[in-house]
């Protein structure tokens, strides 16, 4: 869009309290043409005075008329298109009669790290279970803040600090519809899990060893045992499962391997997680992304075929 600023006096016949302190230029643009009047050094933007000074200097020039300032915050900018005042801005403008309006879009978190190639650490263990959910849950949808922290029993503090992360690393949108904040995955399936691989972690906090138990068997498999069941990995002679933080087998201590004794061919391993394994559960087993995550760093070669053979065959 090409525009032609040309310096102007000040219109004659204005008193002196209006035009005292400000800058005039003609503006050409699309063909039309206006007058910007600029404030030199601060003013006070009372919108009401504002108007009339507009309509004042219309009169007089017989011309559309905008104001000009070098900065505009937020609360300012909206006080001025609510009350229908032309203005330009470093930032945005607002020309009604000519139709046009425009305001430059800030800069996400993520791309504002993206453009300074910054390093952004793993996700907290938190907002990883919270990206799980946006991954298998959410999908290609939408869904509000409200609802996210309603499914998952998280308060809405909480949800907005997941997704500050979450954003700042360009894995899901924000977008404002009405009164409700709505967020979306910022791609699926595969795609989504390789943006996001840099930044998720093993969800394993420690492994205990346990007799086996009825109870047990209501957990969800996990390690090798899981993978056994999507690959052709032999399965482990231990079985092994998966818990939370929270849960009542993370209470127990666990078992030496040295005082087994004669039950050290019968005992089951389990994973304590830094978050709940159950919601994301498959199959009952524990999902691909965070099996994935638990098994990338074994030097067992036949691990790692498998795993690439489980992320291929995977219906994302």
């Amino acid at each position: 869009m090409k525009c032609e600023i040309r310096p102007t006096d000040g219109p004659k016949g204005l008193p002196f309290y209006i035009s005292q302190g400000k800058t005039f230029h003609e503006v050409h643009v699309l063909g039309g043409c206006f007058l910007l009047v600029s404030y030199v050094g601060t003013s006070s933007l009372r919108w009401q005075t504002q108007k009339k000074i507009l309509d004042q200097i219309e009169l007089n020039t017989n011309m559309p008329v905008a104001l000009g300032f070098d900065v505009l915050n937020e609360t300012q900018r909206k006080g001025l298109v609510q009350t229908k005042i032309p203005y330009v801005s470093a930032s945005s403008f607002f020309l009604p009669f000519l139709g046009i309006a425009y305001r430059k879009q800030r800069k996400t978190s993520s791309k504002n790290n993206q453009e300074r190639n910054v390093t952004l650490p793993k996700l907290t263990a938190s907002a990883q279970a919270f990206f799980l959910f946006m991954m298998y849950k959410v999908k290609d949808s939408k869904i509000s803040k409200s609802e996210a922290a309603r499914q998952n029993n998280l308060t809405p503090m909480s949800v907005s600090r997941y997704c500050r992360e979450l954003l700042d690393r360009g894995l899901i949108n924000e977008t404002k519809e009405g009164n409700s904040t709505l967020i979306s995955c910022s791609e699926i399936g595969r795609m989504l899990f390789d943006k996001a691989l840099p930044y998720l972690d093993s969800p394993i906090k420690k492994e205990i060893i346990l007799l086996p138990s009825q109870a047990f068997n209501s957990l969800p498999k996990a390690g090798e045992t899981a993978l056994s069941e999507v690959s052709l990995l032999v399965p482990p002679k231990e079985s092994l499962a998966a818990c939370g933080p929270h849960a009542n087998f993370a209470k127990e201590k666990g078992l030496a391997v040295e005082n087994l004794g004669f039950f050290k061919n019968s005992f089951v391993r389990l994973q304590i997680w830094k978050y709940d394994p159950a919601p994301f559960a498959m199959d009952r087993r524990i999902d691909i992304v965070s099996l994935y995550l638990s098994l990338k760093d074994s030097p067992n070669e036949r691990v790692q075929a498998c795993l690439k053979e489980m992320l291929e065959k995977a219906q994302w």
